[in-house]
């Protein structure tokens, strides 16, 4: 099975670099680095069988955690849900933000993503245990 924080290691590569394709690239890479374990955690770990869906499954995968009752599962959601945002930025937008943003925003990203990808693993230890 794919373990998806190996996109977090391909992100810290690419943003060894400070070119702009490849800082943008490594933001992308940290959040599906996060995404993608977060999905996992939720369908496998806590069930959500509905998040097997690829129908809209970034809003729902993020929901599903922000609005849980579990404040882990809550502090992962909201460091997604500015995870989206920022990665729409550094995948699509050729305007309104420059190389300087991304280089000035990549290290509180990047520990935001290690921080969430360590509170996944304290959940799946928690929930594993019951």
């Amino acid at each position: 099975m794919y373990d998806f924080k190996e996109f977090y290691d391909v992100g810290e590569e690419l943003s060894q670099k400070e070119d702009e394709s490849h800082i943008r690239s490594a933001i992308n890479r940290d959040y599906y680095a996060l995404f993608g374990e977060s999905r996992k955690y939720l369908v496998e770990v806590r069930k959500k069988e509905y998040l097997k869906s690829k129908l809209g499954i970034h809003t729902k995968v993020c929901d599903t955690l922000r609005y849980s009752k579990d404040i882990t599962e809550k502090y992962i959601g909201d460091i997604l849900y500015n995870l989206i945002e920022i990665r729409g930025f550094a995948d699509y937008d050729w305007k309104s933000k420059d190389c300087e943003y991304f280089q000035k925003i990549l290290p509180g990203l990047k520990e935001d993503v290690k921080k969430g990808l360590e509170s996944l693993e304290y959940l799946k230890n928690k929930y594993n245990k019951k």
